[in-house]
Formats: structure tokens, C-alpha cells, sequence
């Protein structure tokens, strides 16, 4: 198993209506999230306003779990509150408006597929997937490699390994 420390010198920030968003990985690399051409992102945003709409996004699978104590959400016109430790996938395409602030973290999917998930900290057996993915919300030790707080790493494996992580992080796997 082979664990990359992405440089978060790599990352692209910019503004979206309700604050800004961090774009951790986007594929193919000549994509472009502006334009729609992706087959998935990973970001982490920004929710800076007391009330926000989501981005509508045709045709994507969305995944959001809070980087914060939790976000009141609005779909199809009831609110349910979504707290941290819990992952939420939904159309892209729902009308979803957004009470509270905070941090999130995101998977988008177009042509993919994936999941993105919460790992408690212990051993956890991972599967051969075309990309695998962990941010960290603290230093973790992840098989003897230190990722820093906050930080994001691509994860390659050959068939079965085992993830062994020191501290809860939260685990992006993607098929295309």
C-alpha cells in the first residue's frame, strides 16, 4: 500500500454562493468543475452565510458530511439536521437549502461511481478500487505514514489491504 500526501499547495479555492470551496482532486485532471466536465471532485467548502442554496448539479451524485457541528438542510420541503459524523448522498439535482455555518466536506459524481464514508479509528479492510482517498480531520498515522490535520491523501492498493488509521477520518473510494 502506497499512502501520497496530497500538497495542499495543489489545491484550487474560489467562491461559491454561500462561501468558498477548497477543490482537494478532480478527474480527469484536464477536467473543469466550472464547465461540468468531471467524472468526480472531492472539495471541501466553506458555508460563511447564515442561509444558502446548493449548486444545482444535473446529472451528479452528491455525498456531504459536516466538518462542523452540523448543518440544517431543506429537501423536498422538510428539514432534517445533518451533524458531524453522518454522510448524506442526494441528486445533485434536489432543491436543497442550507441553515448554519461551518465547514463540509464533499464527493461529486458524474460518470463514476464511489462512495464516501466516515472510518472510525482501527483496522479496515479496503477492496481494489480505481481511487481511494482520506482526509484526515487531525494528524492520523495512517500504516506509519503521518498525514497532518486537515490533510488529504490518495491511497494505492493492489487487491485487499489493510488501512490501519489512528484516528477517525473519512474514506472516498471511486470506480469509473
Amino acid at each position: 500500500m502506497i499512502i501520497r500526501v496530497i500538497d495542499p499547495s495543489s489545491f484550487h479555492t474560489s467562491v461559491w454562493s454561500g462561501g468558498k470551496t477548497t477543490e482537494l482532486y478532480l478527474y480527469p485532471f484536464d477536467g473543469s468543475y466550472a464547465e461540468r466536465r468531471f467524472l468526480f471532485r472531492i472539495s471541501s467548502a466553506s458555508v460563511d452565510l447564515p442561509e444558502s442554496h446548493f449548486t444545482k448539479l444535473e446529472g451528479v451524485t452528491r455525498y456531504l458530511t459536516p466538518l462542523c457541528e452540523g448543518f440544517y438542510l431543506k429537501r423536498s420541503g422538510h428539514w432534517q439536521f445533518l451533524p458531524k459524523g453522518d454522510v448524506l448522498c442526494f441528486s445533485g439535482e434536489e432543491e436543497i437549502l442550507c441553515r448554519g455555518s461551518g465547514r463540509d466536506l464533499n464527493l461529486m459524481l458524474k460518470g463514476a461511481r464511489g462512495e464516501m464514508r466516515i472510518l472510525p479509528k482501527g483496522d479496515h479492510a479496503l477492496t481494489l478500487h480505481a481511487f481511494i482517498f482520506l482526509y484526515c480531520p487531525e494528524e492520523t498515522d495512517v500504516n506509519g505514514t503521518t498525514v497532518p490535520a486537515d490533510g488529504f491523501a490518495e491511497i494505492s492498493s493492489a487487491g485487499f489491504s489493510t488501512l490501519r488509521i489512528s484516528r477517525p477520518s473519512v474514506l472516498f473510494t471511486v470506480g469509473i
